[in-house]
Parts: C-alpha cells; structure tokens; sequence
C-alpha cells in the first residue's frame, strides 16, 4: 500500500489568516492575507487515493487517533496538547478548513498532527493496516435534516464498518452532537453492531478527552446539551 511521503508535511509559502487556538477565531487580515488564493480545493492537503499506510506516516509503534470532521481545529490542538503519546489524523470534509488549519498546525510546531481534507466515506476505505488505530472521535456530523441529504449521512454501516476494521480490539469510538434524535440514531447503529460495544446504555456525563471541539465549546456557552457516546471495539 502506497503513502504520501513526509515531505508532503513541509509548509507551504501562500499565507494563512492567523487564528486563536483558544478560540478558533480568526484574527485581523494583513495586506498580504487579502491576496491569498481561494482555491481551497487545490490547496488543501490530500490522502493518496491509492492507499495510505499509517504506520508509514505516524511508525509502526505510534498510537494513532483520527479525528473525524475537526473543523476549525481546536479539537486538535487540545488533544495533542492532553494527549502527549497520541499521533493524530485528521480529516474534514470542508476544504478550507482542511488546509487553514493544516497550515497553522505547521506554524505551530505540532508534528504529531496531520490535517487532511476530504470525505472520510471515501477516505477509511484506503486506510490501512488493519487495527491500526487506538481510538476514533465524530464530532457534530451530519447537519442535514431533509430526506433528500440522507445520502450525505457520515453515521452509517460503512463508515462503521470501516472504523471496525480499522480499531485495534479494544480502541474507543467516541462521538458526540447536540441533536437528540441524531444521537439516538448513533446509539441504535452502535448497538446493532457486531463489532462495537457501547459504554453503559445511556450517554456519558461529560467529555472524558481533555479536549473539546469548536462546536462542543459553542454547545456548551450556549447551554445546549451534548448526547455523547463512546463505544469500544470488541
């Protein structure tokens, strides 16, 4: 199975609208930010889609976790900051946060993190080896409410499937949101599945990663509640 190689990791010249890791915002454009392309498609990082090794990129000992839909990307810096063992892919779907935030992870120093973008549906498929990983994180997926967007749907059989495959036994899929009906949904999917076994039969109290998404952190100013779940890998 081929991989990108680590130069693919090296910074790129164009200029990145400094942000606040505290609080994921972004700070006030320079002259030469208003000049950066907008061609985020092009300039966000990729995963070959031949097939990428993990142990390739991350060594064959590291204790990988991906992170699914990282947004604005505070969950990463957060979790690599708690976590100083984890090595961490990320994915997300929307481009240009995709590669603003792989930016600033090079800016930042923060070798233990790889910012990806593309739709991981398309993307676990050609991950590899098999249980590779120590745990996976959903954060806030699927905000599409008419029958006619199910087929954008990120929960679903193959993305379970996937991520069983690619779970070492043991590891932990923790996924979270703020919709109840979506929530109740995940937890049906969790529990019908062979692979998977939920935590107890009801939502956990709190966040037990030391790390808290863009959209968690809103949640919670916000005073909505978040239906977190997490399953292990049986």
């Amino acid at each position: 199975m081929g991989c990108c190689s680590r130069i693919d990791w090296e910074p790129s010249l164009a200029y990145v609208r400094p942000m606040d890791a505290s609080t994921g915002t972004e700070e006030e454009p320079t002259e030469d930010s208003r000049q950066l392309p907008k061609n985020y498609d092009a300039l966000a990082p990729r995963l070959p889609e031949s097939g990428c090794d993990l142990f390739e990129i991350f060594g064959a000992t590291a204790e990988i976790e991906i992170v699914i839909g990282f947004g604005r990307g505070m969950f990463l810096e957060r979790r690599t900051a708690a976590n100083p063992d984890a090595w961490l892919l990320g994915i997300e779907i929307k481009s240009k946060w995709a590669y603003k935030v792989s930016e600033r992870c090079k800016r930042r120093g923060l070798d233990r993190v790889r910012a990806y973008g593309g739709d991981v549906r398309q993307v676990l498929p050609n991950l590899g080896p098999d249980a590779c990983l120590a745990r996976a994180f959903l954060h806030f997926p699927d905000p599409w409410w008419k029958k006619r967007h199910a087929k954008r749907m990120v929960m679903g059989q193959l993305v379970l499937d996937e991520l069983a495959r690619l779970l070492r036994p043991g590891g932990e899929f923790f996924v979270q949101t703020d919709v109840e009906d979506r929530a109740e949904g995940y937890r049906r999917q969790l529990q019908e599945h062979p692979r998977f076994e939920l935590e107890g039969q009801g939502y956990l109290q709190g966040n037990p990663y030391d790390a808290v998404s863009n959209r968690e952190k809103r949640a919670i100013e916000d005073g909505l509640p978040v239906y977190r779940l997490l399953a292990l890998r049986v």
